[in-house]
């Protein structure tokens, strides 16, 4: 991971902290919410913006979107660690 821990962002997708990041000449944004004791997860492009999420999952257990999400084969066919490297963690 370029300009970041990839250990610490990894950490933040499993708290559904906002992240904003590069990867492919894209930048992406990453958020997850609760409400009502369902959790939420997703990701969306942040330019150039999209209609549709990228990937989104909800779940009661945390633990489960973050391992999904990075298990998702959302990079042009790849999964988060198998990009991680080209990644750069950015602030928005």
């Amino acid at each position: 991971m370029i300009n970041g821990d990839v250990n610490e962002f990894v950490d933040r997708i499993y708290y559904g902290d906002e992240l904003v990041f590069l990867y492919g000449g894209k930048k992406y944004f990453l958020q997850g919410w609760v409400e009502n004791k369902i959790h939420t997860l997703c990701l969306d492009t942040w330019e150039p913006p999209s209609n549709d999420y990228l990937w989104y999952e909800e779940s009661c257990d945390p633990q489960k979107l973050s391992d999904d999400f990075i298990k998702a084969p959302v990079f042009n066919g790849k999964t988060f660690w198998e990009v991680e490297k080209d990644i750069e963690w950015v602030d928005c």
